[in-house]
């Protein structure tokens, strides 16, 4: 597999195999909405040649409470500004799919309902003991997961992602650790991911066979408190997602509790590269490798052979949207990205070198708080 090369990876057309991973961008307008300023990123990811966008997560669960400044999927209402996104997306020459997302437990600010989650575990982000889902809630849950899926599609969005990993709700389901429910939805490792492929049914039933679902699972949550989700578990619930139809599935690793955060430092590059190509050796999905991507030639040799069909990085995006473009056209040299974090911005993610004044001032403040939580 080269870098460039045109292709299908995971029901979509791709003119790479670089991909932007999603991350929360803390842009939505006080409604929830698409704001111009992420459309303009978007935008740049597009013309920069990013081989295809992930959205940060979007919003759609009455069970959820969202952080502050996230988009929202749950009604149509949001439609005609995520459509805006997506024509601006596509009418420079990109593909984008829509990452939905159910926070959980693991909130990173104050709650605005009551807390859900699989078990009653206090989380160890929020401090919160939260209310574990009723079996009614739970196909709830599934319906509106399709409904949320189906608005993607009327919006323009090439294919959908669930998000179960690093933490969040369904990510919180695969884990032992936070899971330790005795019902269809736990006590095994596969009643753990029996939601996962109750989802991936339902939008495929109301989506139509055709429309990509992917799916971001943990390699390992590398879990300080006990045996959190390791390899074998999520092997499990990728094992039924893909003799369930699942499309693709990126790998990742980590929760914010763990040993390894998702993000690493600057010393660490293609950090779940090894466990993506041992999950590709299992599934006949296409695997997609993130973690910590920042030079050609690592990218070069993740797609080298067989197993891998694509990596995704974010934070060099961020930096520098058209990272691809400059690649493609000859100019190898590292991508700029110090991964000091400092782009995760409740104001809106930015790189930390853009920033001036008070801005930037403010900002390393932010970074002071993050670091002392890590």
């Amino acid at each position: 597999m080269k870098v460039f090369q045109q292709g299908t990876v995971g029901g979509i057309e791709v003119k790479n195999r670089v991909f932007r991973s999603a991350t929360y961008e803390s842009m939505a307008d006080e409604g929830g909405r698409v704001s111009p300023a992420m459309t303009e990123m978007y935008t740049g990811l597009a013309k920069g040649e990013v081989g295809l966008i992930i959205t940060g997560y979007l919003c759609f669960a009455s069970s959820d409470n969202p952080s502050a400044r996230t988009v929202s999927m749950g009604s149509d209402a949001d439609l005609s500004a995520l459509r805006a996104l997506t024509d601006a997306v596509h009418g420079n020459g990109g593909r984008v799919v829509a990452q939905l997302a159910h926070v959980g437990s693991q909130l990173h600010g104050a709650p605005s309902g009551e807390v859900f989650a699989p078990s009653a575990v206090v989380d160890p982000v929020s401090g919160i003991l939260p209310t574990p889902f009723s079996a009614g809630q739970i196909e709830t849950l599934v319906a509106e997961f399709g409904e949320a899926a189906l608005r993607a599609k009327r919006a323009g969005f090439d294919g959908v992602q669930l998000h179960a990993a690093h933490g969040y709700l369904l990510s919180r389901f695969l884990s032992p650790v936070y899971n330790r429910r005795t019902d269809a939805y736990g006590g095994s490792p596969e009643k753990n991911a029996r939601i996962l492929s109750d989802i991936l049914r339902e939008i495929k039933g109301v989506c139509g066979p055709a429309y990509p679902v992917w799916v971001k699972l943990n390699c390992d949550d590398f879990e300080t408190r006990g045996e959190g989700l390791t390899f074998g578990g999520m092997l499990v619930a990728a094992k039924a997602l893909d003799a369930g139809g699942i499309d693709a599935i990126e790998l990742s690793g980590g929760t914010f509790a763990g040993a390894w955060t998702p993000c690493r430092p600057m010393k660490h590059e293609s950090y779940h590269l090894e466990a993506g190509k041992a999950l590709a050796a299992e599934v006949s999905a296409p695997v997609i490798s993130v973690g910590g991507f920042r030079r050609i030639e690592a990218i070069e040799a993740a797609l080298a052979g067989e197993g891998i069909e694509a990596v995704s990085l974010c934070r060099p995006l961020i930096r520098e949207p058209g990272l691809v473009k400059r690649w493609r056209q000859g100019d190898r040299s590292k991508a700029a990205c110090v991964a000091c974090n400092g782009c995760f911005n409740p104001k809106g993610v930015r790189c930390f070198f853009d920033l001036k004044g008070e801005e930037r001032e403010a900002q390393k403040q932010v970074m002071a708080a993050m670091k002392g939580k890590a």
